[in-house]
């Protein structure tokens, strides 16, 4: 029997002791906050515990915990509990950080325990607790209150590409991805946008700036024409930039279709391009054996996405904040299982293989009405 389940069954016999968490998560409207009554044996765990046994990994404790849902209250509960669920999911693999305070935004001591921190209501529980079917009280009291003591708690979630690039082994180091970033920022804006880097760089230049400046001029990517001193790209250079924009284009002939799509793998179903899907492409890199930051990145740059930042792209390339907004897509997706990907890959590739078959059918027809024609 699971902690939960223990908890629970040792608890139903007597209501005392119950008590409410109210659970909030960063960009969750507050109607969709999770609350939930919980037996007396959670309130002797530390404030982490609880939240390790309330969001556990397994289906089998999760279950036991949603048993506890009064669902008369508000029905919606399982959906709410699904999406913290997927956010404890992407914590625990490392694509973002929590930081948790109360409602007041003061900072919750996690290490303490639940029944220290509880707040108590101002109804009594023994005027305004309600059963429930399965002798659980309703955390909800007639007049719209909660008459349990009650723990609030509030989870700030933010994404970190750049760390979960090196947590996952996909770079070596930190200072050897942000380095590739600016580089490639500052590619981006000399061809595009033919802003000007002088030489020498200007006193109040920042340090990314005056790496990325010469690991680009060391590689032979930009250099300073004779008497001249504005940096401009290299024919090396111009090559390098070719290529990135022929691996760029290979990833969106290949995956774009991803972006949209929607799946039933209990029907054997799988649709690309309907309007209705999700997107899968970041999944679908990872499947493939693809860095979903590196091809994140070079998608973007292809978008346009850096544009916005022209007005003050070098002191942005200092700031790691706007690289982490560039590649949120990278942490910040869809979860799909590795069988389910598998199945979703092989639907593209066939998806793939028909629209190309359609479009030579249709350069067929064409050339047969030109010869008709002439």
């Amino acid at each position: 029997m699971t902690n939960a389940e223990a908890r629970s069954e040792n608890a139903r016999p007597s209501r005392t002791g119950w008590f409410e968490v109210r659970i909030s998560l960063t960009g969750m409207k507050p109607d969709d906050a999770l609350s939930v009554a919980l037996p007396p044996g959670f309130a002797g765990s530390t404030v982490s515990q609880l939240l390790g046994d309330t969001f556990p990994s397994g289906e089998e404790e999760q279950s036991a915990v949603a048993s506890l849902f009064d669902l008369r209250a508000n029905p919606d509960l399982p959906e709410i509990y699904g999406v913290f669920l997927e956010a404890f999911e992407e914590w625990r693999w490392g694509r973002c950080t929590f930081s948790f305070s109360d409602g007041d935004g003061q900072a919750l001591d996690m290490a303490g325990l639940v029944s220290r921190q509880l707040e108590l209501s101002s109804a009594s529980v023994a005027a305004a607790a309600r059963e429930d079917p399965r002798g659980i009280p309703s955390p909800k009291g007639g007049d719209g209150g909660s008459p349990l003591p009650w723990l609030g708690l509030w989870i700030e979630k933010q994404y970190h590409a750049l760390d979960y690039a090196t947590q996952m082994g996909l770079w070596e180091t930190r200072e050897e991805l942000l380095e590739w970033l600016q580089s490639l920022t500052i590619l981006y804006f000399l061809d595009k946008h033919e802003v000007e880097i002088t030489e020498p760089l200007s006193g109040d230049s920042g340090p990314g700036l005056k790496v990325a400046v010469a690991a680009l001029r060391s590689k032979g990517l930009i250099a300073c024409p004779a008497g001249a001193r504005v940096f401009g790209i290299t024919r090396k250079g111009r090559r390098f930039i070719g290529r990135l924009l022929a691996e760029t284009e290979s990833y969106i002939d290949r995956y774009d279709h991803f972006t949209d799509t929607e799946f039933d793998l209990d029907l054997d179903s799988v649709e690309f391009e309907t309007g209705r899907g999700v997107d899968l492409r970041v999944p679908v890199f990872l499947a493939e054996g693809l860095d979903p930051i590196r091809t994140v990145f070079l998608l973007r740059l292809y978008d346009g996405s850096l544009d916005d930042s022209l007005a003050n792209w070098e002191s942005l390339i200092d700031d790691e904040a706007f690289f982490e907004g560039i590649l949120e897509p990278a942490v910040n997706r869809c979860h799909v299982d590795e069988t389910a990907i598998g199945q979703i890959v092989e639907s593209g590739y066939g998806f793939l293989e028909e629209r190309e078959e359609r479009a030579r059918e249709l350069e067929s027809q064409q050339e047969i009405l030109r010869r008709v024609e002439a």
